[in-house]
């Protein structure tokens, strides 16, 4: 395995000169290192870097080119790499390149790289046709052994040798003349950003120079925090906050925006939520002037620096920085990063330490004090987030939704038109069938499916083609003997399997997406009322205070308790979007509690359906909610009723003299 490194004759002069202070690809770690070791003490035979001995006479120098230390490798065969037309494609892409050869294959290779460190692999196609149709799902499938990402581009010295709708996800061809390379390389590596948490959370966003961001705005007493599944819910949090002249907070969590409030998801999930964000902040500033409330806005549950950054820049008035579901040594670095990007705004931040959802619903495993400790000593934060004994009732894993829109977007990629690598996958099977039969590969049958492939490959051009497949059957029925008729009828139905296998693998993606619809709990937490009197004894004199999720799994026993032990705020989500959807029957009247479960004729999955008829309702219902302002329906005021008594009044009931001790 050796590091390409193209030569440049211009250079070879200065090569013996100037080759002590080039650091290769793959050591430019280590030289960074070297180098900042050198800058903070003075030099020693130790941090020098050793220069290389001089070029003997007639041997020309090789000027390596500095690359980024993070730059991805590209594996290149050996025949790609000296194919005169086909190399500066490639240098052009500035990879860490790695050649591949007879000694050295292209898997072994792999097998020695990090994972996710390689972009694509890029080799000779060999054959032509349906044989080079078999032959690259063959090699892709060996190539993405150990990871399913990976881009795989083959050469082909004329582009009619394989049409590239025929491969799969993240597969292309690369023949003369092609500009697009770079576009694919963008599009290996955004999938694997929206796969992998750690590649997008390297590091957090800069802010763009301006005026220094204000101090972040300290609460006082315990505030309620509303949670918003639906922007019409606004309304009533800011009448509650003007009637009783005290401060609510609303919140919104990115999952939350992404599949309850977002239009579309077009442009990325992450777009998609800073939209959300952006108009939500506008309704929030609309309502607070137009009612003299004080309602502020809450990113909840964000464990993403780019979100965190979409929610600072639309000017929200607090964030949670959500690590929870990590380690606690990795929580306290993102925490850290993510505060110095909120800082930067003037935001309030919080962070979470004890995982209250670890996989899916929430787990009961409740904060030690010990790790308690250990965060708030490491970390600079305005509000911690801890688990005393609440739960959830709503799956907040923004990260698994991207991943799952993510495997959406692969499956769609190739499904245009007629879905040709639907159709070579098809016919790879039916020559599998003919094989097993045992019909030599000179056979008319073998000949026949060979002439159906090269027909819809070169039947029109680009992935918006109309339909070809079904014109390329019926010509074939004309004109093939009647045996020959159960092989098309075959090949045909292997087709239709496969585009039906991938719509239910895209509809299974959304059950999982959808699969903890949110629903009121019709149990209480118990809470630890010693651990909440040992944290919040932790934060004393730091100028921080406790956060308490999952409200609404408290009884209003343990919520009147909370503001004793010096709480700064308490989270209420799904019992209260379940209790506004019962306030909005009175305005449309409707039976959300139809049972889907046992319909056999549901086009999805239970909580996909059952999620598609309430936002269904919720707009046909909350349309033209932005004109209630001046006189809101009847059952607004109803609900605001309700969070008023069940929520907000238990929260000012005690001093902290009266806190209670040990365990409810």
């Amino acid at each position: 395995m050796s590091t390409a490194t193209p030569a440049n004759a211009s250079d070879t002069a200065n090569a013996s000169d100037t080759a002590g202070a080039l650091v290769t690809a793959g050591a430019a770690d280590a030289g960074r290192t070297a180098i900042r070791k050198s800058a903070a003490a003075p030099a020693s035979p130790m941090t020098r870097l050793i220069p290389r001995p001089p070029l003997p006479p007639g041997v020309l120098g090789a000027a390596v080119r500095p690359r980024r230390a993070d730059a991805p490798h590209a594996v290149i065969g050996a025949e790609v790499w000296h194919t005169e037309w086909a190399r500066p494609l490639l240098e052009r892409l500035g990879l860490r390149t790695v050649i591949a050869d007879e000694r050295l294959s292209c898997e072994r290779v792999l097998d020695t790289l990090a994972a996710q460190s390689v972009a694509f692999v890029c080799e000779e196609l060999p054959v032509s046709g349906l044989a080079a149709m078999t032959w690259a799902a063959r090699r892709t499938e060996a190539l993405r052994r150990d990871d399913p990402l990976l881009g795989v581009v083959f050469m082909v010295e004329d582009h009619r040798a394989l049409d590239p709708r025929a491969l799969g996800p993240l597969v292309r061809t690369l023949s003369p003349g092609d500009t697009d390379l770079p576009d694919f390389l963008a599009e290996v590596q955004g999938v694997r950003r929206e796969y992998h948490w750690e590649l997008r959370n390297r590091r957090p966003g800069t802010r763009p120079a301006g005026e220094a961001a204000a101090p972040p705005a300290r609460w006082t007493g315990t505030v309620p925090n509303f949670n918003v599944k639906h922007p019409s819910m606004l309304l009533p949090y800011a009448l509650l906050s003007a009637r009783t002249r005290r401060e609510v907070y609303c919140e919104i969590s990115p999952q939350e925006a992404l599949l309850f409030v977002a239009d579309s998801a077009g442009r990325g999930p992450v777009a998609a939520v800073a939209e959300v964000f952006g108009t939500l902040r506008q309704d929030v500033d609309r309502l607070n002037t137009a009612l003299g409330s004080r309602l502020r806005l809450h990113l909840d549950h964000a464990d993403d620096y780019e979100v965190v950054q979409a929610a600072c820049e639309a000017g929200f008035d607090s964030v949670m920085v959500d690590g929870s579901g990590r380690t606690l040594h990795q929580n306290v670095l993102f925490t850290n990063a993510a505060t110095e990007l909120a800082r930067r705004y003037g935001v309030l931040v919080e962070g979470e330490i004890g995982s209250i959802d670890g996989a899916g619903l929430r787990k009961w495993n409740k904060t030690t004090l010990s790790d308690f400790t250990r965060f708030v000593e490491n970390t600079d934060l305005d509000l911690v987030g801890a688990h005393v004994g609440q739960f959830h009732s709503f799956d907040y894993g923004f990260a698994a939704t991207r991943r799952s829109l993510a495997k959406v977007g692969l499956l769609d990629d190739r499904a245009t038109g007629d879905d040709l690598h639907a159709f070579a996958e098809a016919c790879a099977r039916v020559e599998q069938d003919l094989n097993d039969a045992g019909l030599p590969g000179y056979s008319a049958e073998h000949r026949l499916v060979a002439e159906l492939a090269r027909r819809a490959a070169t039947e029109g051009d680009g992935p918006d083609a109309g339909p070809r497949l079904d014109a390329v059957f019926r010509e074939a029925r004309t004109r093939v003997p009647v045996f020959q008729r159960p092989l098309l009828d075959a090949l045909e139905k292997e087709w239709l399997e496969q585009r039906l296998a991938k719509a239910r693998r895209k509809t299974e993606l959304w059950d999982e997406v959808f699969a903890t619809e949110p629903a009121r709990e019709h149990r209480y937490a118990a809470i630890d009322h010693g651990l909440v009197q040992a944290l919040t004894g932790v934060l004393e004199g730091t100028g921080r205070a406790l956060v308490v999720h999952g409200g609404t799994s408290l009884s209003r026993v343990d919520l009147a308790s909370l503001p004793a032990h010096g709480v700064a705020r308490v989270n209420f989500g799904s019992g209260v979007y379940a209790d506004y959807l019962e306030a909005l029957r009175a305005q449309l009247p409707v039976d959300l509690a139809v049972d889907l479960a046992g319909d056999v004729n549901s086009p999805t999955g239970e909580g996909t359906w059952k999620h598609v008829r309430r936002m269904s309702y919720l707009a046909e219902a909350t349309r033209d909610w932005r004109s209630w302002t001046d006189a809101p329906p009847s059952f607004v005021d109803t609900f605001v009723s309700r969070l008023e008594r069940c929520y907000a009044a238990p929260l000012r009931g005690r001093t902290p003299a009266q806190a209670q001790g040990g365990r409810s």
